[in-house]
């Protein structure tokens, strides 16, 4: 009688480790996406300012403070320059997932990407 109640809570804890793991997997694939569309509000903003030059930035601090509390930070060699027409600019964004029921994991989440220039 005894193994029976114990064998019931361990397939209870197993389900809900499941669960939960599920869960917390839809939740990382989710924050990926938002590093995509995020990546697509950057390469707009670099094509429209010539670079990511003061004014560009701004903008796209402003969106990530609006839209997704400020969790991700755009990192580059080429910051604060303004380039020509049908230059390319190289970017990372970079972000950190945590895993919310397992606070010791954590993934660290880097998105590339690259927009040309389109001020003339």
């Amino acid at each position: 009688m005894m193994e029976g109640s114990v064998m019931e809570m361990g397939k209870l804890y197993i389900s809900l480790f499941i669960i939960f793991s599920l869960f917390s997997l839809a939740m990382f694939f989710t924050s990926i996406n938002h590093a995509n569309e995020y990546k697509q509000y950057v390469n707009y903003q670099i094509e429209r300012y010539g670079g990511l030059n003061g004014t560009a930035l701004s903008k796209i601090n402003e969106y990530n403070n609006d839209h997704y509390e400020g969790k991700f930070q755009v990192e580059s060699p080429q910051m604060n320059q303004k380039f020509q027409y049908g230059e390319q600019v190289t970017y990372t964004i970079k972000t950190k997932y945590e895993f919310f029921f397992l606070p010791i994991l954590s993934r660290d989440i880097k998105v590339k990407g690259a927009a040309l220039s389109n001020i003339r």
